[in-house]
Order: C-alpha cells, then structure tokens, then sequence
C-alpha cells in the first residue's frame, strides 16, 4: 500500500496543497485573487477546515480549481478529502410530477354562442364609431360662397419613394473625358497639400497575432509590462485567449505542456513538461527605449 493509498486527515491533505503552492513561490492572497475565491476560503482549505465553506456544492468547486491551479488532479483531491471524512455528500434531489389535469370538453353549444356574441359586439361598437363620424361631419358647417376662392386647395398626394434596389439598378453616367488643352491646377490653387494620403490600416482577422492555446487543463496569468494582471483563469482542453498587441506582456503557466503558443493561425510546440509551471515567459517583446539626446558640448 502506497502513501497516496493511505488514507490521510484533512489538516493532512491541506498541508500538502500548501506545500505545493509554497514551492511554486504563489502568494495566498494572490492566488485568492486570481482564483476569484475568498481569501478565507482557500485558507480553510489549506488547514483541511472544509465546514468552513457554504456547502457541498461550494466544496466540491473551490477544492476542484484549487487544485488546478496548482497543477494537481482535482478528482484524486476530492478523493482524499472525502475518504478523510471531512465533506459531505449532496443531498438527493426529489423528483416530484404534476399530476394531469382532467380533460373537461366545452361543450358545442356554448363555444357558438359566445361566437355569436363576438360578432354582435363587434357590429355594435362599428356602428356607435361610424354613427359619430357621421355626426362630426354633418356639424361642420360648409365655407361661404364669398370665401370659396380663398380656401385652400388640398395638396396633391405625395409619390411614393423610389426603393433604394431600383435606384442602385440605373445605369451610371458615362464618365466625361478630361480636356487635355485645360491648365493643370496646382497644389497651391486647390489650398491642399500634394503629400500622398496614407494607405487605410489592414483590419485584423481572427488569423492574425499571437493565440494562447490550451490542449489541457491550465491555470493561465498574464501580466502587463508594470505588473498588473490582464488576465486570470483556469484554460481547459480547446480553450484560447487572444494575446493584445501590447509591447512587454508575460505569461505564468501551471501547465506548460498543456499551453501552446499559435502565431497566425498556425499550432506553436508545448512549452514545457506536463504539469511543470511555467513562469514570467515573455509574450511580447519590451517596449523600445527612447534615444538619449547627446549631451550639448
């Protein structure tokens, strides 16, 4: 029976997740951070406290990426965890069917009816409209002879526009020949420059730049040229995250056989032995220094 067959307690188990992060040079605080789980939490973990997080299910999911993130296996973990009898299981779900509602026919009759009805509302409310119409019409009075020449006659209907396909179907005029005998207009009579204008810039495809590929389970953190973290997460099989256009990025792998680097489109080589961390590998290269004036004599 070996050490990992032997059953251990959960301040065991913890100690070792410690051991591990410690020898990966990982701050708690940080990794809490990066993990976006409470610093108490994975403290918790780490003394084999597991009554101290909210639920079995919580358990189950700080414990899991806990242990990716550091390079382990979360199954074998949670394992241990429970063999020391320090989680609990989830309770089991109770599956409860509606019972059928009983089919109650309208009968015939009464669907006619109330058809009939509808119809009868319906001619009543137009005629009670087509009624006031009416009378709205007949109250306004007619203009008097002596003002007729001054009413206003009704504008004519406006045409309908013209569909924008049927326009773009019209032929376009003929291009009219440039007069050769004309003088040619400088630069200076025209008020603008004769500097050629500078070319559109190529917009970026999904094939272009860097690509962080995972082919496994790896806990990703890359970092900007002053430190701050751009980005933070547990990269599975099948995951990518693209690399910014950005001048000194770096990358810490928990995983460098299971990251890879693809360039254009194209599948770069792992970076490492699976499950070995990888640490501070450079992106981008850093940003050019500006050049020193020479000093005035």
């Amino acid at each position: 029976m070996t050490e990992s067959d032997q059953p251990q307690g959960a301040a065991q188990i913890g100690a070792g997740l410690r051991n591990v992060r410690e020898r990966l040079g990982w701050k708690l605080p940080e990794v809490a951070e990066g993990l976006r789980i409470r610093l108490s939490y994975l403290e918790a973990i780490e003394r084999g406290d597991i009554d101290a997080l909210p639920g079995p299910a919580y358990q189950t999911g700080f414990i899991r990426t806990y242990a990716q993130s550091l390079g382990l296996d979360p199954e074998e973990i949670l394992r241990r965890f429970r063999e020391a009898g320090s989680m609990g299981s989830l309770p089991k779900a109770e599956l409860k069917f509606l019972a059928p509602v009983p089919d109650r026919g309208v009968p015939t009759g009464a669907i006619a009816l109330l058809g009939v009805l509808l119809v009868l509302v319906g001619y009543g409310l137009w005629y009670l409209h087509t009624e006031k119409e009416r009378r709205l019409a007949a109250a306004i009075p007619s203009v008097p002879v002596e003002l007729a020449p001054l009413a206003v006659p009704p504008k004519p209907p406006t045409p309908p526009p013209v569909p924008v396909q049927a326009a773009a179907q019209k032929p376009a005029p003929a291009p009219v020949a440039a007069n050769a005998a004309a003088p040619a207009l400088s630069a200076a009579t025209l008020g603008t420059s004769s500097a050629p204008q500078p070319a559109a810039a190529p917009v970026a495809t999904g094939d272009t730049g860097q690509m962080i590929v995972a082919t496994g389970d790896s806990w990703v953190e890359v970092n900007d040229a002053t430190g701050n973290i751009l980005f933070s997460k547990v990269l599975h099989a099948g995951d990518s995250w693209p690399v910014p256009d950005e001048a000194g990025l770096t990358m810490t792998a928990g995983n460098a056989g299971g990251t890879e680097i693809a360039i254009n489109g194209k599948a770069g080589a792992p970076l490492g032995a699976m499950g070995a961390v990888l640490h501070n590998y450079a992106l981008t290269p850093p940003a050019a220094k500006p050049a020193t004036p020479p000093a005035a004599n």
